[in-house]
C-alpha cells in the first residue's frame, strides 16, 4: 500500500478501524449482482435462479455471488448486472418520482444507470460518459439490459451545461477519483495512486460540480460520490463547492447506517457528517456519498427538439413491419438522424452528440425495414414469432456462439427466448433460423 495513503487513513479512522482496514485487504472482494427490475422481479428470480446466490439484506434486488457470470445466458438476456456492492448505493440515496429527468454524468460502465432507469419509468436518464471507448461499453450494457428510457451521450460537462439549464431533477456525479476504494480488488489502482493523482482528480471533480450546478433545477438533488477515501476529493471538495453555491447538505436515510460510517466534519459551518462512507471492513469495497439540494435560482433555457417525424413512406414501412411482427403497435416513434427510435413517452431531445437515443427500432434500407438488436432486447416479448428455449437446451449456447439453429417457427423475423426472456433476433426459413446475434456479443470459448 502507498505509505502516504496509509498515513492519511490513520488520521481518518480510529485505531481499531484502521486495523480492520488493513485486515480487510487480506480478504477476497465481494462479488454481487443487481437485478434488472424491468425484466424480472425478486420473487420470480428466486424461483428460476440457476446458480447459488445469497440475498443482500441491505438491498432488496441484489445478491452476492461466488462465480463469474459474464457468459451465462441470463446475463446475455439482461436479467442482471454484475456490480460491486457499495457502488449500488449512490443512486438509492434520493427518493425519486417516476417522471424525474435524471443526468448520470459519469455513467460508464452502466450499473448506476440501470438503477436510475428502474426508478424513473415515466421519466428518462441521460447517461453521459466523456471517454468515447467507455461510452461504447456503457451503450453495450444499456442495450443488453433492454433499458427503454435511457439516452447515451459522450460529451464533456461544459458542453452539456451549454445545452441544459435548470433542467434535471436529479444529477448523479460518480466522479473520477484516485481509486483508494479499489485497492483490495485492483492491484493496478495501488500502483497508479499518488498525491499528484489526488490533486488532479480534485480539479476534475470541481469542474463537474460547477457545471452540474447550472443544469440542476431549483430544489433538485445532486448526488456526489467517489470510490476513494481521502478528505481532499470528498468532504473538502464539497465544502469548497458550498462556499460559492446556495446548496444544502441533505440527510440520508438511516436505512444505510448499518453498512456505512458517517462523513467527517471538517468545518463547523457545513454538516459534512451527513455524508456516508463505505469501507471494505464494513460493506463492499469503498464509497463516499453525499446528497446536496439546490436552493439558488438559475435561468431556464428552452430545449429545441431535434427528433423528427417520419415521412409518409417511412411511416408506412415501419407500420407494416410492426403489424406483421408485433403484438402491439402503439409505440411513440420518431427519427433521430438515420435511426428510427422508440421513445418511452413524448420527450424532447436537443441537438447534441448521442451514441443512442432511447431504443433503436431499426433502419430502412431500400424500402425494407431492418430491426435492430436493441429493439429486440427492450421489446422482444412483444414479437409474435418466438422461439422459446429452456436454459438447458443446447441450442441456446449454439445461438450465442453465432451458429444457425433449427426450430419449429414461422418464416420471417422472430426472437430467440431463454426461459421466456429475449436473447436476440433470428430470421427463419424452412425451420432454419439465421443468426442475427451481434458478432461483438457472441460467446467465445
Amino acid at each position: 500500500m502507498p505509505e502516504q495513503f496509509l498515513e492519511e487513513m490513520q488520521k481518518i479512522l480510529s485505531k481499531e478501524e484502521y486495523e480492520m482496514l488493513l485486515q480487510s485487504y487480506n480478504d477476497h472482494p465481494n462479488k454481487s449482482i443487481r437485478l434488472q427490475l424491468d425484466k424480472i422481479d425478486v420473487e420470480t428470480w428466486e424461483k428460476i435462479k440457476p446458480f447459488k446466490t445469497n440475498k443482500m439484506k441491505e438491498l432488496e434486488s441484489s445478491y452476492y455471488i461466488g462465480e463469474k457470470l459474464g457468459n451465462h445466458p441470463f446475463h446475455h438476456a439482461g436479467l442482471f448486472y454484475v456490480q460491486e456492492p457499495s457502488a449500488m448505493l449512490p443512486p438509492l440515496l434520493v427518493s425519486m418520482k417516476k417522471d424525474f429527468k435524471v443526468l448520470d454524468l459519469c455513467a460508464a460502465p452502466g450499473g448506476k444507470t440501470l438503477s436510475l432507469s428502474n426508478q424513473v419509468p415515466e421519466g428518462f436518464v441521460l447517461a453521459n460518459e466523456i471517454n468515447y471507448n467507455r461510452a461504447k461499453k456503457l451503450l453495450s450494457n444499456v442495450e443488453r439490459l433492454g433499458l427503454k428510457n435511457v439516452v447515451v451521450s459522450s460529451m464533456n460537462s461544459k458542453s452539456l451545461k451549454d445545452i441544459y439549464h435548470n433542467y434535471f431533477d436529479v444529477i448523479l456525479i460518480d466522479a473520477p477519483c484516485s481509486g483508494e476504494g479499489m485497492f483490495r480488488k485492483d492491484e493496478e489502482s495501488r500502483k497508479e495512486w499518488s498525491e499528484e493523482k489526488v490533486s488532479e482528480m480534485c480539479k476534475i471533480g470541481h469542474n463537474l460540480l460547477e457545471d452540474s450546478s447550472f443544469m440542476l433545477k431549483k430544489n433538485g438533488y445532486l448526488i456526489y460520490s467517489t470510490c476513494t477515501f481521502n478528505l481532499q476529493e470528498n468532504e473538502i471538495q464539497i465544502v469548497e463547492f458550498l462556499k460559492h453555491h446556495d446548496f444544502e447538505i441533505v440527510d440520508i436515510s438511516p436505512d444505510f447506517d448499518a453498512i456505512t460510517k458517517r462523513g467527517i466534519k471538517i468545518d463547523k459551518n457545513y454538516p459534512t457528517e451527513k455524508a456516508r462512507r463505505c469501507y471494505p471492513f464494513l460493506y463492499g469495497e469503498g464509497q463516499f456519498m453525499i446528497v446536496l439540494q439546490k436552493k439558488e435560482e438559475s435561468t431556464c433555457k428552452n430545449i429545441c427538439n431535434h427528433l423528427q417525424e417520419l415521412n409518409q413512406n417511412e411511416r408506412k414501412i415501419v407500420d407494416d413491419f410492426l403489424k406483421m411482427h408485433l403484438k402491439r403497435q402503439d409505440f411513440v416513434i420518431r427519427k433521430y438522424q438515420n435511426n428510427i427510435v422508440v421513445l418511452p413517452n413524448m420527450i424532447e431531445i436537443p441537438k447534441m452528440t448521442l451514441l443512442s437515443c432511447f431504443v433503436k427500432l431499426g433502419e430502412i434500407e431500400k424500402d425494407r425495414f431492418i430491426p435492430h438488436h436493441q429493439f429486440v432486447k427492450a421489446y422482444g416479448n412483444e414479437f409474435l414469432n418466438q422461439c422459446n428455449l429452456e436454459l438447458n437446451d443446447k441450442r441456446i449456447m449454439s445461438y450465442l456462439k453465432g451458429e444457425e439453429i433449427e426450430a419449429e417457427v414461422k418464416d420471417g423475423y422472430g426472437v430467440i427466448m431463454v426461459s421466456g426472456y429475449p436473447l436476440g433476433l433470428f430470421k427463419a426459413k424452412n425451420r432454419k433460423l439465421k443468426n442475427h446475434y451481434p458478432k461483438g456479443l457472441r460467446y467465445q470459448d
